[in-house]
């Protein structure tokens, strides 16, 4: 989305997360951490989202920075709401909604149907595939190793109704946070930290879109918890930006279908495409 504000050219590939992809070999070379997004601008490499911001800011600078200028109130609230995002565990919050049924979610195509427990079955796999490539590689096995025990950490978590609620109440505690800022700069400011978006902008409208998608949002914000934050998210949707990071129908559609258990395929058949289209279409 960064690229899309500063209307920069790039080619985007996407790695196949629930598969294990970014274990495999090719991608390990460009980044032996196994971490994603990775930015390549020639023979440079540039892993993490921090340091691709900075790299894009500092050699896009144009008429479109999406950075507050240094020494100023509004770049100390830029960093104050990054590092709070930062610590959140968005990972775990994604693969405990999956878990745990009794959070009533309403989740969004395509976390919806047979896709979820697919997806919760791609994670016993992916963790497979990750403890092979701490076993094969020569080089990088710490940072392998150390990714493997985080992933691990994650599954414990978010395992444990107890911990996971812990972890819905970080959430909603850094909700309620940006609830109160955006009330106090209502109605000069739209965003964060002023009249322009910033990369906390993009940070938390990325974060409640996700949590959007799992289905979280009655819980969060809607029906006037956080009228605020539910505005806010009303306001980062329109933006031409975000409608073009957003996959088509057909990718939608796509996704699921290869998600979805061949099982269900085979049971449910047109019956469960019907459903998915219509799933897709809505999520538009």
């Amino acid at each position: 989305m960064v690229f899309y504000e500063k209307k920069i050219d790039f080619f985007p590939y996407v790695v196949d997360l629930c598969n294990g992809e970014q274990y495999s070999n090719w991608f390990l070379n460009l980044n032996p951490k196994g971490d994603v997004p990775v930015l390549q601008d020639g023979a440079l490499v540039i892993p993490s989202s921090t340091h691709i911001i900075n790299y894009v800011e500092s050699k896009f600078r144009g008429d479109r920075a999406l950075k507050p200028p240094h020494n100023t109130k509004a770049f100390d609230q830029m960093l104050l709401f990054e590092q709070a995002m930062a610590r959140l565990p968005v990972g775990t919050l994604s693969l405990g909604s999956f878990i745990h049924d009794d959070l009533k979610l309403v989740p969004k195509a395509p976390f919806i149907g047979p896709v979820r427990q697919s997806c919760l079955k791609n994670n016993e796999k992916v963790l497979e595939l990750l403890r092979h490539s701490v076993d094969d590689q020569a080089t990088n096995k710490a940072a392998l190793q150390h990714k493997l025990d985080i992933q691990l950490r994650r599954h414990k978590l978010a395992s444990s109704r107890e911990d996971f609620q812990r972890v819905l109440d970080a959430v909603r505690h850094f909700l309620l946070y940006a609830e109160q800022e955006l009330s106090a700069q209502a109605p000069r400011s739209e965003w964060l930290t002023g009249d322009e978006l910033s990369v906390a902008d993009i940070s938390l409208g990325l974060l409640l879109h996700r949590l959007y998608q799992l289905g979280f949002e009655n819980q969060l914000w809607a029906f006037g918890k956080l009228p605020q934050v539910e505005a806010y998210f009303l306001r980062f949707r329109q933006r031409e930006s975000f409608h073009r990071l957003q996959p088509s129908n057909f990718a939608i559609l796509r996704e699921m279908w290869t998600r979805t258990p061949g099982n269900y395929k085979l049971g449910a058949g047109a019956g469960f495409l019907g459903m998915a289209m219509f799933a897709a279409f809505a999520h538009k």
